[in-house]
């Protein structure tokens, strides 16, 4: 099965213009998002799912890494006598790559449902 990556371009177009040094770390963690989707689906490539889609879901898995690399959970920034204090989302504050449950959904399948058979139809009574 071939591995699908993404690139720094790639997660520019959704994001913000990179840094060099997160740029340096995107190919491997292009490889582990591929790695983790695998793991949950590992017919995922086979199972006819747009490689537009499988590679919009890792973006979004990418992102929410650099996002938050270091796992604070409240980011506190002061000025002078100001203090300006923010909670993270918990998707944001985790730091971790993951397959969301949306993100889940996008990659499975919807299930063939054969349009022949016997059905019996109910006309009151």
């Amino acid at each position: 099965m071939p591995q699908i990556s993404v690139t720094k371009t790639d997660i520019e177009k959704e994001w913000r213009p990179l840094t060099e040094q997160e740029s340096t770390i995107i190919p491997g963690l292009s490889s582990k998002a591929w790695i983790r989707i695998v793991a949950k689906l590992p017919d995922v490539y086979e199972s006819g799912i747009a490689e537009d889609v499988i590679k919009d879901v890792m973006v979004s898995m990418i992102i929410r890494v650099l996002k938050n690399p270091d796992s604070a959970r409240i980011i506190s920034e002061s000025i002078d006598d100001s203090t300006d204090s923010r909670t993270l989302d918990a998707a944001i504050a985790s730091g971790e790559m993951y397959v969301s449950a949306d993100e889940l959904a996008m990659l499975t399948p919807a299930p063939v449902v054969p349009f022949y058979g016997m059905y019996v139809l109910g006309l009151g009574g």
